[in-house]
């Protein structure tokens, strides 16, 4: 699943638990990591949990149309930096362009294969249902925990992708209670790999963002 970014790898782990893309408290983490993605591809920067932007426009579509709107949002404040809180609750409010970049989001899993969408008849008409490729959340699901459980040197995707799943208590769910002794060694190995210092970032920017997302989550619904 080389091809796969870290957050459709995220939101693959994270819709076999809550079954909707478009659960309000999944799509505020899903943004999160985009940041964070943004960031490893150094198109924005991260200090001090304020973002800015580099001059360099993401790949991924879902990325190409969230930098938009922050660059669209730091414009209309003449400024040049801003903090994760205000992107994650100025997109919050939005349901245009929220639902803009999930749509974008979607349709990169569907054409990597990770999800489809089934169409069911109801008595008010018809309603989408997403469904999850299950062969694909396996295949992820073998090499994430071949990847912690097995000798070897972890590779950089997956140090990211374990230590944030970690950083939102969910990567335990992929382990047994024996074999998390392991798992918690391995985690600590991240600290002394090359990817070490944007992982602590990374999960800074995590934990950080689990008291907004709470926060903004409470006013939403």
């Amino acid at each position: 699943m080389n091809n796969i970014s870290i957050t459709e790898k995220y939101a693959l782990c994270m819709l076999k638990e809550k079954k909707k893309l478009y659960d309000d408290n999944l799509m505020l983490y899903l943004f999160i990591f985009m940041i964070v993605e943004m960031m490893l591809d150094e198109n924005l920067e991260i200090e001090n949990n304020k973002v800015k932007l580099n001059n360099k426009i993401p790949t991924a579509e879902y990325n190409k149309k969230f930098y938009e709107i922050i660059k669209k949002l730091l414009e209309d404040l003449k400024k040049d930096e801003i903090s994760i809180q205000r992107i994650l609750n100025h997109i919050s409010y939005s349901l245009k362009k929220r639902t803009e970049v999930m749509d974008s989001l979607k349709e990169e899993m569907k054409h990597h294969e990770l999800l489809s969408i089934e169409r069911k008849k109801w008595l008010l008409g018809e309603k989408k249902q997403i469904l999850i490729n299950d062969e694909k959340f396996n295949n992820l699901f073998q090499e994430l925990r071949e990847e912690f459980l097995e000798k070897g040197n972890l590779k950089d995707d997956y140090i990211l992708l374990g230590a944030l799943l970690n950083s939102t208590s969910f990567l335990k769910n992929f382990f047994t209670k024996y074999e998390r002794e392991i798992l918690d060694q391995r985690i600590k190995e991240i600290k002394d790999s090359p990817i070490a210092d944007k992982v602590k970032i990374a999960e800074q920017v995590i934990s950080d963002a689990v008291m907004m997302v709470a926060i903004i989550a409470t006013t939403m619904n």
